[in-house]
């Protein structure tokens, strides 16, 4: 949750930037010059980062579980022969897609990110109609502000309750149905200061599973015994559910146009109530082991074994 925070700040900073550039009187393609000069400078010091923990001696458990097959590997060699340590090989997509659960939150995952892919994209849109265009983006951006603290609450809340991520995911989607419901029927009429305090709370809830799924989520099904141990594993399950999610919101948008243009902005939001209705209900498999594990799962067997 913590480590999820810091992409908001390129949203936020990439609306601030856009108000001033307005507020300024300046041409449009400023706003999208100064982030895209940000991203190059960015981009390169990322490319300067370590890959490998153990190049500067970080031992972790996958250099660990790493280095023990290397040893037992080169326990059985002969005499000449030597052995490369050349990391574990990544999965296929094909296996990762037969991982339990990868497929179902890799679509909830596109609903949800359709949902905040429209609030995002659309809001300095749908809220220049009673604003002028530098309050419009300045109240969008409590939105992104909002995603922020969601990460974090979602993953205090799953920890907390024993990593029942999912549970956690469902009653936050919950929650939202209910906010979208209050947005299809008086977003249009509603004061800008309840406007700014809901933009907040929807931001917590759609950011926080947004941000649990591609982390955490990802990581939790990447700990399936058949990637254990790779974290090229754990980027494949990772760009998997993320390139799935991508795809899905994509198709998802190309509905809110002509929705807006033919039956007004309260069938946009009755739309993402049904995206994400579809969400919850595909981690409802997830959500009911949860609740009620199997035996196996909550260490009875393992207890009655060895009574």
């Amino acid at each position: 949750g913590l480590w999820t925070c810091h992409q908001y700040c390129g949203d936020i900073t990439a609306a601030l930037c856009t108000a001033w550039v307005l507020g300024m009187g300046l041409t449009y393609w400023w706003a999208l010059l100064i982030p895209s000069l940000t991203n190059l400078g960015w981009g390169f010091l990322t490319m300067r980062l370590i890959a490998d923990p153990a190049d500067v001696g970080i031992i972790t458990d996958e250099v660990r579980i790493r280095m023990a097959k290397l040893e037992a590997a080169r326990a059985n060699l002969k005499d000449g022969e030597t052995i490369e340590d050349e990391g574990p090989k990544p999965i296929s997509y094909s296996a990762a897609i037969r991982i339990p659960m990868v497929a179902q939150y890799a679509v909830a995952f596109g609903f949800f990110k359709l949902t905040n892919y429209v609030l995002f994209f659309w809001l300095p849109y749908f809220l220049g109609k009673n604003f002028d265009p530098v309050t419009a983006n300045l109240i969008a951006a409590c939105y992104s502000v909002g995603m922020m603290p969601g990460g974090i609450i979602v993953g205090f809340a799953s920890d907390l309750f024993g990593g029942r991520r999912a549970s956690v995911i469902g009653v936050f989607m919950a929650c939202l149905i209910v906010f979208l419901s209050i947005f299809a029927v008086c977003s249009e009429t509603l004061h800008p200061v309840p406007l700014l305090v809901m933009l907040c709370i929807m931001g917590i809830l759609v950011g926080g599973p947004n941000n649990i799924i591609t982390s955490a989520v990802a990581a939790d099904l990447a700990s399936h015994p058949s990637v254990r141990g790779s974290n090229k594993s754990l980027g494949t399950v990772t760009g998997l559910i993320n390139g799935t999610g991508s795809i899905t919101a994509s198709i998802g948008l190309l509905a809110v146009g002509p929705l807006q243009d033919s039956f007004g902005w309260g069938s946009v939001w009755v739309f993402l109530i049904g995206c994400t209705a579809c969400g919850t209900l595909l981690m409802t498999p997830k959500i009911y082991d949860e609740l009620f594990p199997k035996a196996e799962d909550d260490g009875t067997e393992m207890e009655s074994t060895n009574v």
